[in-house]
Parts: structure tokens; C-alpha cells; sequence
């Protein structure tokens, strides 16, 4: 959820399992707008397209966040490294400055640079190794009413009956089974 002001903000749950994540946008009544599917192992992310049961692949993953880096960090303590291997930022400037509760959660603050881009803080939380709250010159965010349990294994597939999106005929999918 975007908090960089009141009028802006969205709501996404946040699904995570191993080295999955599932981003599920909801518009202002509750219902899912937008779903997207990371495979951080594997640096490649989906985006479902519920209304044409499309999906569009990329191996390239486009995190939502608008500045922030999803991760799943090995060592909560020694988290630079981590970062900077997935922000693709080995220039950048990754600073552990301490820990701090957010939202009742024990968590570690870094202070971060993009080798480009505006400097910012991110919170890891010591149990989950995931980022729970960041900021920057232009985003914001954390989440809240984290709940722990097992996640079910679709949540991280392609539903059947999906067919993957060409971009070469603009609104004609490419009859692909996921």
C-alpha cells in the first residue's frame, strides 16, 4: 500500500511463500483488480489479466512498490548484500542503522541508495526475512495485519484457462497453455 499521502493510497494484499509473491490489488470496494505473480529465485514475474483470462509473462521482474525492492533476505542482520543482488544496485549504498518495531514486529532498519535513485530507509522483519515498511523521496509503504500460515500453492500458478498475451497482434492472445 502506497502511504505517501492519504488520497493515494491503495490497498494490495500480499501472499508469500519460499520464494514466491503474489501482489493482489484491490479497488475501493474489496474487489481484485490487479494480480501479480514474482518468482524472486527466479527473477521473472506474471501479470494475470482476470477480465480476457490472459496472462503476460516477464523475465524481467517488474515489483510493484514504485521504488521498493521485494526480497527475501538471508540474513536478517547482514541484509546489504541480499539487496543489492536484487535491486541490481551493486553500486549502491546499503547502510544497517538498527532495529525498530513496526507495526508490533521486530524489525531491522537499513538506509539504502540505488546506484540511481532517490535514498530511502527499509524495514526487514526479523521473522518473516521480507521487507515491512520502506520510503524514499518518492514512495512509501509498509504493510500491516500480517497473518503467518500456509499459503495454498495455486495462489503462485496461472489458472487453467488462462492463455499467455501476445504483444505482437495488439488485444489477441497467443492460445498458450501455461
Amino acid at each position: 500500500m502506497n502511504l505517501s499521502a492519504t488520497t493515494n493510497t491503495f490497498h494490495t494484499k500480499v501472499f508469500s511463500t519460499k520464494d514466491k509473491l503474489r501482489f493482489q490489488g484491490e479497488d475501493r470496494s474489496g474487489r481484485t483488480n490487479s494480480i501479480m505473480m514474482v518468482n524472486l529465485a527466479e527473477r521473472t514475474s506474471i501479470v494475470l489479466i482476470p477480465q480476457q483470462k490472459q496472462y503476460a509473462e516477464s523475465k524481467r521482474p517488474q515489483i510493484p512498490g514504485q521504488g521498493v525492492t521485494f526480497f527475501q533476505a538471508k540474513d536478517v542482520e547482514n541484509a546489504c548484500g541480499d539487496w543489492r543482488d536484487v535491486a541490481l544496485a551493486e553500486k549502491g549504498k546499503c547502510k544497517k542503522v538498527g532495529r525498530e518495531s513496526v507495526n508490533g514486529r521486530d524489525a531491522v532498519k537499513y538506509e539504502v541508495t540505488p546506484g540511481q535513485g532517490s535514498a530511502g530507509e527499509m524495514w526487514i522483519d526479523v521473522k518473516l526475512h521480507f521487507p515491512v515498511k520502506w520510503r524514499n523521496g518518492t514512495t512509501s509503504g509498509e504493510l500491516r495485519n500480517i497473518q503467518e500460515g500456509p499459503q495454498p500453492a495455486e495462489l503462485f500458478q496461472i489458472p487453467s484457462g488462462y492463455v499467455k498475451r501476445s504483444y505482437g497482434t495488439p488485444g489477441k492472445a497467443k492460445a498458450e497453455k501455461p
